[in-house]
Order: C-alpha cells, then sequence, then structure tokens
C-alpha cells in the first residue's frame, strides 16, 4: 500500500538533488557535443541509489554519525578538486580573452551525480523502513521528472560556463561538509547552510579569481 506522505518526501528529496546532478550533465554535455557526461551522471546516481535500495534497511541501522563523518572526508576532497579545476579554468579564461577549457574532467559530472545521489540517500534510508515501497516511487517519479526538465531547459542550462560551476559546487561541497561536521558536534539548523556556502564561495572566489 502506497503511503502519501513517504511518498511525497521521497519524491521532494530526490527531486532537489538529483536536479543539480541533471544541471551539471547538460553543461558537460554541451561542452562534449556528446552522450558521454549523460552516461557518467547516470552511472553516479546508479553508484548509490542501487545499494541504498537493495540494502537501505541494513544502512539505516548504521550510527548516523559514522556516515555523516565518511560523507564530510568525500565533500571536502572533491571539494578541493573542484576548487583547484575551477583555478585553472579561470586562469586559462584570462590568458585566452574569455576561453575557457574543454573537455577537462569528466569526472565531476560522475562526483556531483554521487555526491547529490548520497545527500538524497541519507533521507530515503530513513524512510525505506516506513514504506519501502513508497519511497522507492517517490524517488522513481523524481527522477523520470529530473530527466524531462533536464532536457527542457537544456538550452538555458548550456550557457553556464564551467569554471563558475565549479567555483559554486565546490562551495556547496565545503558548506554542506562543515554543516555536517558540526551536525555531529552540537544540534544545529540546517538553515546555517546558507551562511556557510556564502562565506565559502567568497573565500573561494578570492582563490580562484584574485590569487
Amino acid at each position: 500500500m502506497v503511503e502519501l506522505g513517504i511518498l511525497l518526501a521521497a519524491f521532494g528529496i530526490t527531486l532537489l538533488e538529483l536536479s543539480e546532478a541533471g544541471a551539471v550533465a547538460m553543461i558537460y554535455y554541451g561542452v562534449y557535443k556528446g552522450l558521454k557526461p549523460l552516461a557518467y551522471a547516470i552511472a553516479g546516481v546508479l553508484t548509490v541509489m542501487v545499494p541504498t535500495f537493495l540494502v537501505g534497511g541494513y544502512i539505516a541501522e548504521l550510527p548516523i554519525t559514522y556516515v555523516l563523518l565518511v560523507a564530510v572526508v568525500i565533500l571536502f576532497y572533491f571539494g578541493y578538486k573542484l576548487l583547484r579545476s575551477a583555478r585553472r579554468g579561470f586562469r586559462k579564461m584570462r590568458k585566452n580573452g574569455g576561453g575557457e577549457e574543454e573537455k577537462e574532467g569528466l569526472a565531476v559530472v560522475y562526483t556531483v551525480s554521487v555526491t547529490e545521489s548520497f545527500e538524497a540517500a541519507l533521507v530515503l534510508v530513513a524512510l525505506i523502513p516506513q514504506s519501502y515501497s513508497s519511497t522507492l516511487l517517490g524517488a522513481s517519479i523524481a527522477s523520470a521528472a529530473v530527466v524531462a526538465l533536464t532536457a527542457a531547459l537544456k538550452a538555458q542550462i548550456m550557457k553556464i560556463r564551467l569554471p563558475h560551476l565549479k567555483l559554486v559546487l565546490s562551495s556547496l561541497l565545503f558548506g554542506l561538509g562543515t554543516l555536517w561536521i558540526m551536525e555531529v558536534l552540537v544540534p544545529v539548523s540546517d538553515i546555517i547552510l546558507i551562511p556557510l556556502f556564502l562565506i565559502y564561495l567568497l573565500i573561494n572566489f578570492f582563490i580562484a579569481v584574485k590569487l
């Protein structure tokens, strides 16, 4: 029996998180002029979502503190990688009078897809014990919606330049990682992510563009 509340929760979190992965994949699609970035995005989502629904019941029993700490290491590592790549991109744009790097770092698409899927999975594993079928249905509908929306808006999405995208994504990953560290130590509201993101965006902008 489908539970509407669980379905809507699974739909909402999956739509929110995978939308960013879809946008990144479409931007790289514009650079590569091929389907390879989309394949990387799908692979990243499946890397997380398949185990989530296969062993979600067991994952939900793990201490959330350990899950968050492992996630923090992953987020900071890839945030650093994205920041370095953004800095190289801005340097090349200045050198070439506005041109940017092409066909560099398809792993970014996979990484973002894995990261965004993991964020969704943290919520999904909490919903699975309440209603597996409703959680799976909600996540599946949201995934299909992301594909449709990304395809419909591809012309607008592909105008975004890669160094700018990497700068924003690195700031988001650093902010989210910091939030999760704080959650391990003390109870905090997720709203803190907004000022954390803005702080890291200023710091990363100075590092990538000004230094």
